[in-house]
């Protein structure tokens, strides 16, 4: 799928590389590197009789960190399937992985059998918080329980990465593997909403995040409902409003079969299996980027 697209993602707080391509006449038409071959993959699925398809894709972000476990440019290998549960996917996802780490001499030992915790018992076992999805209060509840990175006027996303990245993630790390999943609804993105939890999941290993996992929403009307949505909150934000891919949603009207897909880092995957404490082996020529 190609690289350079007329729309980068559909995440709230992701920012893209932008560039131009200006034709032989001279009009302009803006560009962008991808952050995820996402909606060209849905497409093929949308538009062939493909039942299982991937792509190990470079991929891009902009101004996010460089450290030990992120760069602007990275290896990602993101697939379909068509027909399966959001069960079976999450067994599928940990048997690649313990695929992958079985060709590698790792001291780093995965458990028989990745632990599953829904985000609202993580909250609760980890951070003593009940987790109530959009509540205004999260900011304020959580500095009351001495987490002092949270502030009373954090909104209800600003306070759950806080805790995340702050209290829950650290648990994590305890567990070696663990698969997070059903997600506040609010922070769905592209995925299903059932029983008001979103039906997506993530698998961390020594405590960072590897993959980022969704039961895929169908419908036409309510993914470029939600892509609105994310536009309108990154525009609240002061960013970048993303040109919507009709093509993708023309696609959708042709009928996305019921599927799960994945995003999974292929570096971070490969770091971890190695042994290693960041990116930096398995990513040539870093830091001339």
């Amino acid at each position: 799928t190609p690289i350079l697209v007329p729309s980068p993602g559909t995440e709230i707080h992701l920012d893209y590389f932008e560039t131009n391509w200006i034709d032989h006449s001279g009009k302009t038409q803006p560009l962008f590197l991808r952050s995820s071959p996402e909606l060209h993959l849905k497409r093929i699925l949308a538009e062939t009789d493909h039942q299982k398809i991937f792509e190990i894709a470079k991929t891009y972000r902009n101004n996010g960190e460089y450290s030990d476990w992120h760069h602007p440019e990275f290896t990602m290998l993101e697939w379909y399937e068509v027909g399966i549960s959001f069960e079976d996917y999450m067994t599928q996802n940990e048997e690649l992985i313990k695929q992958v780490f079985s060709t590698f001499d790792s001291e780093f030992k995965l458990p028989a059998t990745f632990p599953r915790v829904t985000v609202t018992d993580a909250f609760f076992e980890f951070a003593d918080i009940e987790l109530t999805d959009l509540d205004p209060e999260l900011g304020t509840k959580a500095k009351l329980k001495g987490y002092h990175s949270c502030k009373d006027e954090d909104d209800f996303e600003t306070a759950f990465f806080k805790i995340m990245l702050d209290i829950v993630e650290p648990k994590l790390k305890e567990l070696n593997a663990c698969i997070l999943y059903d997600y506040p609804a609010s922070m769905a993105s592209l995925a299903t909403i059932e029983d008001g939890r979103a039906k997506r999941f993530e698998v961390y290993l020594k405590g960072i995040e590897v993959c980022n996992a969704f039961k895929e929403l169908l419908t036409p009307k309510e993914n470029r409902t939600r892509i609105e949505d994310s536009n309108r909150i990154r525009e609240a934000l002061g960013k970048q409003s993303i040109p919507i891919d009709e093509l993708f949603l023309a696609a959708l009207e042709k009928g996305l079969p019921p599927c799960c897909g994945n995003a999974l880092g292929l570096d971070r995957l490969l770091a971890i299996a190695l042994g290693d404490g960041s990116i930096t082996r398995v990513v040539p020529f870093r830091g001339e980027s």
